[in-house]
């Protein structure tokens, strides 16, 4: 089993915008000091138009957010998900301007397991770890919380079989039946 997926965390930067970077006539990017240094973060496709009355240059603001850390590359990427202007004494001044991502995290829906259910991964497996994958839902009263789909290609078939833990999106390739009952352990 490899997993292909970048770690992801949370990250939350009080600093002043020095930049922004703009795509046509909305922000894209913001660069924004630190007492950590200088950071340039993408802003979500939902706060860029919302966010930018506050991305003004000289600006104290705050920045929360994802951190995607991709291990191979050893590169990190920061999304914006909420920008607050801050005062003078460095407490928020006004309502957060957030996407709309925050709104669908409050409210959890069904957890997915989808499976690669094309001719590769099958004989590679794909129909053993699809009974494994059931079996284990089923023995752990899962069936409310979680549904195993079987869907069509996702990519990566030489190193089948392949699955996507749902909603978080973490790829697993080559699993094996007997590796089952630790993934959902780590997931639910």
């Amino acid at each position: 089993m490899s997993k292909t997926d970048t770690q992801i965390t949370e990250f939350n930067f009080d600093g002043q915008v020095t930049y922004v970077f703009f795509d046509g006539s909305k922000p894209k990017y913001l660069q924004l000091m630190t007492s950590e240094g200088l950071h340039l973060i993408k802003l979500s496709k939902e706060s860029r138009s919302v966010c930018e009355r506050l991305l003004i240059p000289g600006r104290q603001v705050q920045v929360s957010g994802m951190k995607k850390y991709d291990p191979k590359s050893g590169k990190i990427k920061l999304q914006a998900e909420q920008v607050m202007a801050l005062n003078a004494t460095g407490q928020p001044s006004s309502s957060p301007c957030s996407s709309q991502k925050e709104a669908k995290k409050t409210c959890p829906g069904k957890a997915q397991i989808l499976i690669c259910d094309k001719s590769d991964c099958r004989k590679k497996g794909g129909n053993h770890l699809c009974s494994a994958l059931e079996t284990v839902v089923k023995e752990r009263g899962l069936e409310e919380q979680v549904t195993i789909k079987k869907t069509g290609c996702l990519k990566r078939c030489k190193a089948g079989p392949n699955v996507v833990m749902m909603p978080d999106k973490t790829r697993y390739s080559r699993v094996n039946p007997k590796e089952v009952p630790e993934l959902i352990a780590k997931h639910f």
